[in-house]
């Protein structure tokens, strides 16, 4: 468990990775879009998944860097419910997100027949509704998480109470405090098991067909999606730690909040690493700069000819 001394670093370093990286992102999409006038449908759902990642880093991150350097009463309640209800739907989202990827990869590698020919005309068109109805969904799961958020007292914290040291979430009873707990780790399973089923899907049609270095390829791929499965297992076996305890350590659900928060911050890493539109474009950036410097090196070389 991560100790007040590491807290600060460990917020900060993810603060500093994932902010740049999520909006390194964002501009290069917007970018191809405004140049190409139309992104796939891969990289809407990718754009989609940069900026709920950097609203969980933003929202989570950087009030928690600040606590653990000592900073106190950063928010007021409606300031509290406002910060960790966005955080909550955001890094939710995170998750449905990175499952509607897959399934979608899934879909687009499954055989041009039958229902896959369908879903293959149907899906591209029905993301930004998959999406509003996804974000809809989460609204209403962390509208609890809402109602019970308050700004952080330095009184004696109640019973069945998570402690997020700037904000606490007060449940006033251990059937909310279990219940809310049940619904977001159901919640999560659900998508995480069917993230793991298009991806075992991908790489087992892939297998079946001989493509065994396409199949590597894929998994690499892929890995981005396992990284959020693993985080989000992580994530909910310290969950079900919290909800066997009357009260929380503060070090526990800031273990948990870094687990959950390792996600947003590290997946831009991952997505540049693995998308092959950063590298070309990388490329020819590289190369651009080294046809400006053969320029201007040909012109010193003329005019010191003369």
């Amino acid at each position: 468990i991560l100790s007040q001394d590491y807290d600060a670093a460990g917020f900060i370093f993810l603060d500093t990775v994932g902010i740049p990286g999520n909006l390194t992102i964002l501009l290069f999409f917007a970018r191809l879009s405004y140049f190409q006038g139309k992104l796939q449908t891969s990289d809407v759902i990718i754009t989609h998944l940069a900026s709920f990642n950097l609203v969980v880093v933003l929202l989570r991150g950087i009030p928690q860097a600040l606590t653990a350097v000592g900073y106190r009463n950063l928010f007021n309640d409606n300031g509290c419910k406002a910060v960790i209800y966005i955080y909550r739907i955001c890094r939710a989202m995170s998750i449905c997100v990175t499952c509607l990827l897959s399934c979608y990869q899934c879909v687009l590698v499954g055989p041009s027949t039958g229902k896959w020919l369908l879903l293959k005309k149907r899906l591209p068109q029905s993301v930004p509704y998959i999406v509003l109805f996804l974000c809809a969904l989460n609204c209403i799961v962390c509208t609890a998480t809402a109602q019970y958020t308050f700004a952080y007292f330095n009184s004696t914290i109640p019973e069945f109470t998570l402690n997020l040291e700037f904000c606490i979430v007060t449940y006033p009873s251990y059937i909310f405090y279990l219940g809310n707990g049940v619904l977001y780790i159901l919640r999560d399973l659900c998508f995480v098991i069917l993230m793991a089923f298009a991806a075992g899907y991908i790489i087992s049609l892939l297998y079946h067909h001989g493509k065994q270095m396409k199949s590597m390829q894929t998994s690499d791929r892929n890995q981005k999606k396992t990284a959020d499965a693993s985080k989000a297992v992580l994530d909910n076996i310290v969950w079900i730690y919290t909800l066997c305890v009357s009260r929380v350590h503060p070090a526990v659900s800031d273990t948990r909040v870094f687990l959950a928060s390792c996600y947003s911050a590290f997946s831009p890493i991952l997505i540049i690493a693995t998308n092959k539109r950063f590298a070309i474009t990388l490329s020819c950036t590289q190369f651009s700069k080294l046809l400006r410097k053969l320029k201007k090196t040909n012109v010193l070389l003329y005019t010191l000819s003369i």
